[in-house]
């Protein structure tokens, strides 16, 4: 019997294969203006954005990933669970963002257990530059959410410094600046952060709203 194929945990964002701009619009044309919108990004499999959706069919929920591959796979549990209230697309974070989400839609963003890149030549590979920020902040509504978390403090500090650099260009951290949130914005858990628990880790966690 074949071996299925061994999907790569990390992915370089910056390589040559994912520079050209090729995200396509995930939100569904005829969805409510009115409803909410929650997107991952970085949803791997999408377990976090599968419980999201079963758990508040009210919302519609976006999964996003450079890894097509893993994305056929959340696609698949989606429809093996029945939620026809989540969709999982193709995005490098870094180029096509814009692409994939109309501006002043989404009332809240997840960036959950991003990949630490250690090495410090790696370190340009980590999520949040300035560019990124501002396709963030333009796609939320206003007063919408980026809620970020890791079980890497450096991570976490670098993402929060990233936005707490940004606070004159309408970034508000909720619980004070340069402090961490306690409590998440949800009531569900990624798989990371169920395993972090279970290893009596710390969950690093961020709650930023945009103007």
């Amino acid at each position: 019997m074949a071996m299925a194929r061994r999907i790569r945990q990390h992915v370089n964002p910056l390589g040559a294969r994912f520079a050209q701009p090729r995200a396509t619009a995930v939100l569904p044309a005829d969805l409510d203006p009115q409803r909410t919108v929650e997107v991952e990004l970085g949803c791997a499999e999408g377990e976090f954005a599968l419980r999201l959706a079963a758990a508040h069919p009210d919302r519609f929920v976006v999964g996003l990933d450079i890894r097509e591959r893993i994305l056929a796979r959340a696609r698949a549990s989606a429809a093996r669970l029945g939620l026809a209230n989540v969709a999982f697309s193709y995005v490098n974070l870094g180029v096509d963002l814009d692409r994939a989400l109309p501006s002043g839609r989404v009332d809240r963003f997840h960036l959950l257990f991003p990949d630490p890149w250690f090495k410090a030549k790696h370190r340009k590979r980590r999520v949040l530059d300035d560019e990124t920020c501002s396709v963030i902040a333009s796609r939320l509504r206003p007063g919408g959410e980026l809620h970020a978390a890791s079980d890497v403090f450096d991570v976490a500090l670098d993402v929060m410094a990233a936005l707490e650099a940004r606070a004159d260009r309408g970034w508000t951290n909720l619980v004070g600046p340069w402090r961490f949130a306690r409590t998440s914005p949800v009531d569900v858990t990624s798989r990371r952060e169920d395993t972090t628990a279970r290893r009596g880790g710390r969950v690093w966690r961020l709650r930023f709203r945009h103007a």
